[in-house]
């Protein structure tokens, strides 16, 4: 027979609640009832308590507290946490004597390896669900947790979009996933600011950005909202998406799309939260390639215009398969973004691309330290310039401080376009920020200003 208290609602095992101001608040609650000898004995009174530890040195935060409110058969509060954990919360039920004074506390739910700290919702398709392969380090780690497609809390390990327990989830996967970049990413963000990380998983691999529209269904988008609230709240929307519109060559919409996602789940949550999208990495087979650098230069654009959307590039990571990031490469990504986020970083960006005679000039912004070379490869390769009467061979590739300058075979004739890392060849990643190590982020196609 069930005595003492239960634990309902409001709080599980695992959690991770996101700290507004140094502060996490959750509501919690449950049931109660009192040990059938202790009514028998006479009790002057009964009251649900909690109380709040530190599970590295067992020291309390505080001690038991009475419960806010409750019933002869309900109980509820609301808990408060700093910032920080992991944590333990243990409940009871005080009863005192009312012969002798004294107080029998009765045993009650605990709830364990609790945080607060940040939370992010996961979004988008494969590359974001985690289809990574290949061996690399990357453990588990006590301070990242993660919300299953269950709908239960959990220590986070690979994969964290499954379908356990979760056959009506609608991002719960069709296939068998793999590894993405967000251990790695939670375990560099914690090191940084000391605190736990909350991931929520709300990717499906394969997914189209008509999927996270709501005037089309979007239903991911629906399922995603849904999951923050529940959570209590999150940092960031990490997101990774873009290759079904770049195979369907489905681009002319895409900004739209993405634009109206972003301002319904705002307006939804009722804050402005953050996005920190990743450009699209390659693709190892035939395909479109116009399209797919569109989609890739369509995600630099929105990143540049929207307020609080953020962008990093995958140029140069390996592959696992034709299209999605190795495991390696996921580590390396999750510890980027954690960078990204928690330096104040921003990825270089192409500000201003100017034609002169026989010379491009590409430059460069948002960088920390200077532009540094990162392999040893033709630099001209990397680079295309094309005009009115077609390509513009490159015959030299110079740099130095925030500004690469491209030496071309012939003047420039009418209007000039100009790709960085994109086209046909492979994303070397050959530029990066020699303070941050970030790269300077690809472009496609962009009109240079002429200057005569």
């Amino acid at each position: 027979m069930f005595y003492g208290t239960r634990i309902t609602f409001g709080l599980q095992s695992w959690q991770v609640v996101q700290t507004y101001d140094g502060t996490a608040t959750v509501k919690i609650g449950g049931s109660w009832r009192l040990e059938e000898g202790a009514k028998k004995a006479g009790v002057s009174s009964v009251t649900p308590e909690f109380r709040l530890a530190r599970e590295d040195d067992n020291s309390l935060v505080y001690d038991w507290k009475a419960a806010d409110g409750f019933t002869d058969k309900t109980w509820e509060t609301e808990l408060k946490l700093p910032r920080g954990g992991l944590y333990r919360l243990e409940t009871c039920l005080d009863a005192v004597s009312a012969k002798t004074g004294e107080h029998w506390r009765f045993r009650g739910d605990i709830r364990t390896h609790i945080g607060a700290g940040d939370v992010f919702a996961v979004a988008g398709q494969s590359n974001a669900a985690g289809y990574g392969s290949g061996v690399a380090f990357d453990p588990p780690d006590m301070m990242v947790h993660v919300l299953r497609n269950s709908g239960n809390w959990d220590m986070a390990v690979h994969p964290l979009n499954d379908a356990t327990d979760a056959p009506d989830c609608p991002n719960a996967p069709m296939g068998q996933t793999g590894t993405s970049p967000f251990i790695s990413f939670g375990r560099a963000y914690a090191g940084f600011t000391g605190a736990p990380v909350g991931l929520i998983a709300c990717a499906q691999g394969g997914s189209a950005i008509r999927q996270w529209d709501a005037r089309q269904g979007g239903v991911l988008n629906l399922n995603m909202i849904r999951r923050i609230k529940k959570a209590g709240g999150a940092k960031a929307v990490l997101w990774y998406q873009g290759c079904t519109e770049a195979l369907e060559s489905n681009t002319v919409t895409y900004a739209e799309q993405f634009r109206y996602m972003v301002d319904e789940t705002r307006k939804a949550l009722g804050y402005e939260i953050p996005y920190y999208t990743f450009q699209l990495n390659r693709y190892d087979v035939p395909h479109d390639f116009d399209a797919w650098n569109t989609i890739r230069q369509t995600q630099t654009d929105l990143a540049r215009e929207m307020k609080k959307v953020y962008l990093l590039p995958t140029t140069g990571m390996e592959l696992g398969d034709e299209i999605h990031n190795s495991s390696a490469a996921n580590v390396a990504l999750g510890e980027e973004l954690a960078r990204l986020i928690c330096k104040g970083a921003a990825a270089p960006l192409a500000e201003e691309v100017c034609a002169e005679g026989r010379q491009i000039r590409v430059k460069i912004s948002l960088l920390k330290g200077e532009l540094r070379r990162q392999c040893n490869i033709r630099l001209n390769e990397c680079f295309r310039a094309q005009d009115d009467s077609g390509i513009i061979e490159i015959t030299q590739v110079t740099f130095g401080g925030d500004t690469i300058t491209l030496e071309l075979s012939r003047p420039a004739q009418g209007d000039v376009f100009v790709s960085y890392d994109m086209e046909e060849a492979p994303f070397r990643a050959a530029f990066r920020d020699s303070a941050t190590l970030l790269p300077v982020i690809p472009f496609y196609r962009v009109k240079a200003e002429q200057r005569r």
